[in-house]
């Protein structure tokens, strides 16, 4: 067990020295961040641009080029963001470094990857979209520089705002983004249009297409490194919260007992997509079980491992915990819908109720941090210092 000095809330961040990275000051940092790729992406387009036309989409065109570009802008910028936000004096999420250097490295693999696969899944859509809407176009090498680092511009800028200001909140989100996108992308692309007659996981086979294979492969991979991402920040959050209870006399929330769950989950999910269920179906499929096993446990146990949550969020648990077993019983027994379409149900009641989870806990650790500042008056000159240590994160984790 490694010891975790205090910590203050991630959101409360008191700047009593100006050194800290204030909101403008981020701000700055990205539009900075922005120029120095689009200068990098000016050269890449001249260079692989001149002396020809090229089309918005296709094996040689604008999309292709700016899709591997815009992914090295957006994961490069997100690592900037987060090694800035970690800064171990003033960092708004110094918190990550203070752990076991594992667990911070993976946390920095997982935003790498995510914020690069977002952009370059955005920018070949949309290439793609354009060239359908402009049938034929072709653009000189000016042109397509121009788009080129229009592009790059834009997703530099998102990489580097999203990573510095990372949350519970916001990586649920792009989580929840790029896993949709990257399943409809892999839907897309599969050449058998019959794939969902057998189940979901067939698009992870080449049986579908090699497209749809590296495409859905690649999107469960990368959730599960990042679903262990966001268990590190939701476990964040509601230690404080928890600590806050403990004070106060109350019982305190297991907090291990949701992290290890989501990490559990994130490693099924990689395993399953390295597995696939042509490799092995039973390794495949007890990695699937596994997974809707230790979920069913963490919805039952809800009231056991956070404690004086809103009722709602009991009440919503135990209904995805029954809209489960509605699912699973309309497979079978009753044989209404076939596999593909259970593994979709799973997948939408899981997302879904780490969503609610996560605004849940959002919404209970702003009210008490606002309770707090209620009382405190705002002249004080220790109110920054009395806000910090009401969120001092007195743990002892082993991350």
């Amino acid at each position: 067990m490694e010891q975790v000095a205090p910590e203050l809330d991630n959101r409360v961040v008191p700047d009593t020295d100006g050194t800290g990275k204030s909101a403008a000051h981020l701000a700055s940092r990205a539009i900075w961040i922005a120029i120095s790729f689009t200068a990098i992406a000016l050269v890449a387009g001249l260079i692989a641009f001149t002396g020809r036309l090229t089309p918005l989409s296709g094996g040689y065109s604008v999309g292709t080029i700016a899709g591997v570009m815009t992914g090295v802008a957006a994961g490069t910028s997100a690592i900037i963001g987060l090694v800035i936000a970690t800064e171990s004096r003033r960092g708004s999420l110094r918190w990550m470094r203070r752990r076991f250097w594992g667990w911070w490295l993976i946390d920095f693999i997982g935003l790498f990857i995510l914020h690069g696969a977002i952009a370059t899944m955005a920018s070949l859509s949309i290439f793609r979209l354009f060239q359908q809407a402009f049938q034929g176009l072709i653009v000189d090498a000016i042109a397509a520089t121009a788009m080129l680092c229009l592009v790059t511009a834009a997703t530099s800028y998102f990489g580097f705002s999203s990573a510095s200001r990372a949350s519970s909140s916001s990586i649920s989100t792009l989580l929840a983004l790029f896993m949709a996108a990257g399943v409809l992308a892999s839907m897309l692309l599969a050449e058998n249009p019959y794939w969902w007659h057998q189940f979901f996981s067939e698009l992870g086979t080449r049986q579908a297409g090699v497209l749809s294979f590296w495409t859905f492969n690649t999107t469960i991979t990368v959730s599960g490194i990042v679903l262990t991402t966001l268990a590190n920040f939701i476990s964040q959050d509601l230690t404080a919260w928890a600590s806050h209870r403990q004070r106060q006399g109350k019982r305190r929330a297991l907090v291990q007992v949701l992290r290890i769950g989501m990490i559990v989950m994130g490693i099924c999910l990689i395993g399953l997509s390295w597995i696939t269920i042509h490799i092995s179906d039973p390794i495949h499929t007890g990695f699937v079980q596994i997974l809707a096993v230790t979920f069913g446990i963490m919805l039952l146990s809800v009231p056991i491992w956070l404690p004086g949550a809103p009722a709602a969020m009991y009440v919503i648990s135990y209904l995805m915990l029954g809209f489960g077993v509605f699912a699973v019983a309309l497979w079978d027994p009753l044989g209404y819908y076939n596999l593909t379409a259970l593994e979709l149900a799973f997948a939408g009641i899981i997302f879904a109720w780490l969503v609610v989870l996560i605004r849940t806990l959002d919404a209970m650790i702003s009210d008490v941090h606002e309770a707090k500042t209620q009382v405190t008056p705002p002249n004080d000159p220790t109110s920054a210092a009395t806000e910090g240590a009401f969120f001092d994160h007195e743990q002892t984790q082993d991350r």
